[in-house]
């Protein structure tokens, strides 16, 4: 197996749940990946989501409404477009994921996330504290996901805070709301939150961080647009539990 991460950086994901590769993805690649993205917004080529269908704090109250046609994700990128697909099979990318999974095969869901993440500045919304594996259902929570930064991500557009370490935490059921996010009043859970770690990317990083890690996003508040791309990977022996969204496409196996 390929060997991309250092021992300091596969030390700093087991501690805390994420690693970044910083300038992975080259300038040119950055423009490619930029224009495909306006054109495919553009285009609105389905399938997307709009910000009005997850009724998020700030997001548009219905599609009907003002900015309710605002794109929050393009889906299914992985066979939305051959730049997408190229870099979910980066082999910086996937060689450092295998490492850390420990796995001889590896393989992407096209079940979650897959998809090019935008945040517009007009109308885009802020996410609570929540995990990933939330709603998702497989066999074990050992699922990375990689996050391409196309531009410079901090907190006044909407760029990614972790809780460093919180991929290991055993979270109790009274700490979590109905739709799964950290109650962030509770008891159980104000120590936790003053961890809270602002994860600042440049453009070209990626981010690799565990689907089970607790992690929050702000509004974007400038006039440009973000864009992320995201992939979620796991090894041979996690499995998406039959009748559930994580099986309902078959995984990709991965060169």
């Amino acid at each position: 197996m390929s060997q991309h991460l250092s021992r300091e950086q596969l030390s700093h994901f087991v501690r805390f749940g994420y690693v970044i590769l910083p300038q992975v993805a080259t300038p040119e690649q950055l423009v490619q990946l930029r224009a495909t993205t306006e054109a495919e917004l553009a285009a609105r080529h389905e399938p997307f989501e709009l910000e009005a269908d997850v009724q998020y704090p700030g997001a548009p109250v219905s599609a009907a409404a003002e900015g309710g046609q605002t794109i929050r994700r393009l889906l299914q990128a992985y066979t939305r477009h051959e730049v997408y697909q190229n870099w979910a099979e980066h082999p910086a990318v996937t060689a450092s994921v295998k490492q850390l999974l420990g796995c001889e095969q590896l393989l992407l869901s096209p079940n979650h996330h897959n998809c090019m993440m935008t945040k517009q500045p007009a109308f885009s919304s802020h996410t609570h504290w929540h995990r990933d594996t939330r709603y998702w259902r497989f066999s074990d929570k050992y699922l990375i996901n990689s996050w391409l930064a196309l531009g410079d991500e901090k907190a006044e557009n909407g760029g990614m805070m972790i809780l460093p370490g919180s991929h290991r935490w055993d979270v109790k059921p009274e700490a979590l709301d109905a739709a799964q996010f950290l109650i962030e009043d509770h008891p159980a859970n104000l120590g936790r939150l003053t961890l809270a770690r602002q994860v600042d990317l440049n453009a070209g990083d990626c981010l690799l961080f565990s689907a089970h890690c607790f992690h929050a996003a702000g509004a974007n508040k400038t006039d440009q647009r973000k864009f992320s791309l995201v992939f979620t990977y796991h090894g041979e022996g996690t499995q998406g539990i039959a009748g559930t969204r994580s099986a309902v496409l078959a995984p990709v196996v991965l060169p």
